[in-house]
């Protein structure tokens, strides 16, 4: 029997929310954030189903990822209100600068200095990711150490990112988004293995938050370093590396002797149905 790998999207209009676990009206989240993004029609596959080339059919939105998995609180006065606001703002500065590289071929840097806030930006890529999987009937987010690390630096404004963190970003110029709940990557050649991770793609940056990250598992990503992470609303200089990026399928694709481990219902992979611009 051929087994059934695509997407599902449609989850019930009340449930618990992803992120604060309370029982009520679900909202439709929309991942990335719209002020990152423009919602279009895309075609919607789990990463099972986009690497297996089985030939299922998407499914179709005329609007993007959105999905209804947390409530009003968590989406409108924390999420949309408080936190996206800093990754829009950082989104929009580099989509410029990636632009102007890609379409009028100019010479730039090799690196460049942003100035962000980085407990903000970092608490809407968690939120985003968090809310990036569909509620199940009836059940509040099941208790584990990493997603409740996630969930209670989002909810805690006056907490920081757990040290057992490691968080990682890179310039991405696709037009193919990504977002995996629960990322788990082997390896077959004594570099031990990372049990839990959480990854948010979109044109034009990427983030991968690593848990637990063994030190013989070799990672050749800039990441923000603990000591950034001060006031809600302090800021800090990060370094964009315009030219030293991983593949377009990375870290999903992990490379030769790796392997992932994720469930089928905490990713998605979202594609225009008609690419315009970058691949």
């Amino acid at each position: 029997m051929k087994k059934n790998t695509q997407a599902k999207f449609k989850g019930g209009k009340e449930g618990y929310c992803n992120i604060c676990g309370q029982y009520s009206q679900l909202t439709r989240d929309h991942i990335p954030p719209q002020g990152c993004v423009k919602p279009t029609s895309v075609e919607l596959r789990t990463l099972t189903h986009y690497l297996s080339q089985l030939g299922e059919k998407p499914v179709n939105s005329q609007s993007g990822l959105n999905i209804l998995s947390i409530c009003g609180t968590c989406n409108n006065s924390l999420l949309g209100t408080e936190y996206d606001p800093e990754l829009i703002a950082v989104t929009e500065q580099v989509a410029r600068i990636v632009r102007v590289q890609k379409e009028l071929g100019l010479s730039l840097p090799e690196k460049i200095d942003l100035i962000v806030k980085p407990q903000r930006l970092l608490r809407s890529v968690v939120g985003h990711i968090l809310a990036g999987k569909l509620p199940i009937p009836g059940e509040p987010p099941m208790p584990a150490p990493f997603p409740d690390a996630l969930r209670n630096y989002f909810l805690d404004q006056s907490s920081n990112i757990s040290d057992r963190f490691e968080v990682y970003y890179w310039v991405y110029p696709s037009n193919k988004q990504i977002v995996i709940n629960l990322l788990s990557i082997g390896s077959a050649m004594g570099e031990g293995s990372i049990s839990s991770s959480c990854l948010l793609k979109f044109f034009p940056l990427a983030f991968w938050m690593v848990w637990d990250k063994p030190d013989s598992f070799s990672i050749d990503l800039t990441k923000i370093s603990q000591d950034k992470f001060k006031g809600l609303d302090e800021t800090c200089e990060i370094v964009l590396d315009l030219r030293n990026r991983p593949s377009f399928n990375y870290p999903e694709i992990p490379g030769e002797g790796r392997y992932i481990m994720c469930r089928n219902d905490s990713t998605f992979l979202v594609q225009p149905k008609k690419p315009k611009g970058f691949g």
